[in-house]
């Protein structure tokens, strides 16, 4: 893992395929997310926790309170100011969250696109259901769907395949047999 963190992104795409950069990114989104929460959390929370006083003033009877307990919510008195403080870091924490989520999220949009646009065409990206063809007695369903797509799409036909509905033989081999 230490070396994937280390590759550049089209490295690693041509090297591991583009569902491994995506894995990392997502790694390094819980970095990006969770570093600076949790740095402001500890700048921000704790001093205005810790400096409060809800604990000891609360004076509840038949329940003890340990030192951590003094670095969380329940430490700042019902009503008190420091409140704003909780209030303002959860909306900086969700904006930042958002924040982070849709900017990552357009940049694997547009890796996804990339790698696509880049490579090889395939015949399974591009596939066209064709039902209920005519019959023509002097041409099989196979030559008359080739020979349509020939006709009206040259450039872009590359092949087909003919799926046929194998109830209808089954009902037959199994009213013969019966």
């Amino acid at each position: 893992m230490p070396e994937a963190l280390r590759m550049p992104e089209p490295v690693l795409i041509d090297h591991a395929g583009l569902d491994s950069a995506v894995y990392l990114r997502i790694y390094l989104i819980g970095l990006k997310i969770f570093v600076p929460i949790a740095f402001l959390a500890w700048t921000v929370l704790v001093p205005v926790n810790w400096t409060s006083t809800g604990l000891e003033g609360a004076q509840i009877k038949n329940i003890t309170s340990s030192d951590i307990d003094k670095l969380s919510v329940s430490n700042v008195h019902s009503r008190s100011e420091r409140f704003w403080g909780h209030i303002i870091m959860a909306y900086t924490f969700t904006f930042w969250t958002c924040y982070v989520l849709l900017k990552d999220y357009e940049k694997v949009a547009s890796m996804r696109l990339d790698f696509l646009a880049a490579e090889k065409r395939r015949p399974d990206q591009f596939t066209v259901l064709v039902r209920n063809i005519p019959p023509d007695p002097d041409e099989s369903v196979s030559e008359l769907v080739e020979h349509f797509f020939l006709v009206n799409h040259p450039d872009h036909y590359l092949t087909h395949q003919v799926v046929y509905d194998a109830n209808k033989l089954a009902k037959l081999v199994k009213k013969r047999r019966s």
